[in-house]
């Protein structure tokens, strides 16, 4: 089964889709690359907002975008699933609502880490994080990272501090350059999965089906075969491995 695990569909909830006419249009971009299952993960910072109000609204957002898809869908929607691109913070390990944003009917929190060179301050801070969370990580965008000056090992050091799951960005398999194919298909062979982080249909549509192309044709089929099953473990919230 083909999953987009990472997107930001769902309407007026962040600086993605800004109505639920663009959400529609990139759920039909994403039927045309047959992906058949998508997680709203909206932007969570416990900073500026709690769970239980930003529950409320992405509520809101998906009543709002499925009364425009049962109005005007032509095509075969992917199934929607909830969830959150919940940003980095210490203390959020210990909320005890945190399973709400959670990837739907699982124990998986897709996690976003700060964009900086990662210090030894960060990998403390982050490894009591992740001995105090009783969820399951997921590392968004893990490629992303490398824009900050850090190095493939430094972002290999943060498994030092749990067994996760890594989630690479579509749009970075797609415009991958020659250095990077090389770390990117080094990634794939861990434990992984794709999303697209689709914001919009201009500047950052989904990009799907590039991405497929690209781990096939510098992985083998069979690694993308796997990426598929690991999506599907994660719906059924079974343990990777």
């Amino acid at each position: 089964m083909r999953i987009d695990f990472h997107s930001h569909i769902l309407p007026d909830m962040d600086d993605g889709s800004k109505d639920a006419d663009e959400s529609l249009e990139l759920l039909r971009m994403l039927c045309l690359s047959n992906v058949e299952c998508v997680a709203l993960t909206s932007h969570f910072y416990c900073k500026d907002e709690d769970i239980a109000s930003f529950v409320k609204r992405r509520e809101k957002a998906l009543e709002a975008l499925k009364a425009r898809l049962v109005k005007a869908a032509d095509f075969n929607v992917p199934n929607l699933v909830v969830g959150a691109e919940v940003y980095f913070y210490p203390s959020l390990a210990d909320d005890p609502d945190i399973d709400k944003l959670c990837i739907e009917n699982t124990d998986y929190l897709l996690l976003e880490l700060p964009f900086e060179s990662f210090r030894d301050t960060f990998y403390r801070s982050f490894a009591n994080f992740s001995n105090r969370c009783s969820k399951k990580i997921i590392l968004a965008h893990l490629e992303r990272y490398l824009k900050f000056g850090n190095t493939p090992d430094d972002l290999k050091r943060l498994f030092e501090y749990g067994d996760f799951v890594i989630q690479l960005n579509c749009t970075s398999l797609a415009r991958a350059r020659f250095k990077e194919k090389r770390i990117y298909s080094e990634m794939l062979s861990s434990p992984a999965i794709i999303g697209t982080d689709t914001h919009n249909t201009v500047t950052r549509p989904p990009m799907y089906d590039k991405a497929e192309k690209f781990i096939v044709k510098k992985c083998g089929e069979d690694v993308f075969e796997r990426i598929c099953k690991n999506g599907e473990l994660i719906l059924r919230n079974k343990d990777i491995r």
